[in-house]
């Protein structure tokens, strides 16, 4: 195995946690790796822990940039990027020291293949299996299917358009959606390969979305960016609203979920 593997990894105030994110990535059992630390407007002291990793890990590529959003800083990684294949982690996650060997592998042994991914963990304050629904081409169209984390090709993902950087939300679920429609032979890894943090402190941006439920705008722009492909799939937005399964799932939601607000938007239009 002799590919380059870039990981890019966004940093938005993760004083706390890089220096752990840095070492699972240099720790791991493969060895061309090409790591990109994009600092997206950190107000807190990530820049400080970085400088004092660089000084031992002179390699390590460190770009700076106004906050903008992970899809921005991760789209910023990637196109100074020289691996054949990406990997996008966050600044609060963790690799398992095999992961990028056993996904590369995985490519090595099967050149059709798009999209590599292992199961995960939670860690910190909660804890079991990261459960994602099993890829297929209807269901990622209703839930997000990958973690952030899955090995890709580097040609496919610039081929699709890298991540939308509208969405500061569900940018990877959107970005899958396009990246599967095209690029769809997937493998999944049946060990817990991949750490994913839920934060003891409720800031992240998931955390949020419980709070302000601003995923009801992501999901409205998904829906609309993407209407023809639901539409082709039986899903046009009259059929979302108006059949039992969805009135008796969120009925008692109907007033401020984004689907409602996309009934407006397409009458509107019409």
């Amino acid at each position: 195995m002799n590919a380059k593997v870039s990981v890019i990894i966004p940093c938005f105030n993760n004083e706390s946690t890089i220096l752990e994110t840095l070492e699972s990535v240099y720790g791991q059992s493969y060895s061309d790796i090409e790591v990109i630390v994009i600092n997206d407007g950190s107000t807190d002291d990530s820049e400080k822990v970085i400088a004092t990793f660089l000084e031992e890990k002179t390699d390590l590529v460190y770009l700076k940039q106004s906050n903008k959003g992970p899809s921005a800083a991760r789209n910023f990684g990637s196109k100074i990027a020289n691996g054949q294949y990406l990997i996008f982690l966050d600044g609060d996650d963790l690799l398992h020291k095999d992961y990028i060997s056993i996904c590369v592998n995985a490519f090595e042994k099967n050149d059709q293949l798009d999209l590599v991914y292992s199961d995960s963990e939670l860690f910190e304050n909660e804890s079991g299996n990261y459960n994602l629904a099993r890829f297929d081409e209807i269901t990622i169209l209703t839930q997000n299917c990958f973690p952030i984390v899955a090995m890709i090709r580097s040609e496919s993902f610039r081929d699709i358009g890298q991540f939308d950087e509208n969405l500061r939300i569900a940018e990877d679920w959107e970005m899958w959606i396009r990246y599967t429609r095209k690029y769809s032979n997937v493998k999944k890894i049946d060990m817990s390969l991949f750490f994913y943090r839920k934060r003891y402190i409720k800031n992240s941006i998931t955390d949020l979305n419980k709070l302000n439920n601003i995923m009801d705008d992501a999901h409205l722009y998904i829906y609309n960016k993407h209407y023809n492909t639901y539409k082709s799939v039986g899903w046009n937005i009259i059929n979302l609203i108006n059949t039992r399964q969805t009135y008796s799932k969120y009925k008692d939601k109907y007033y401020n979920v984004w689907y409602r607000k996309l009934f407006y938007l397409f009458n509107r239009t019409k």
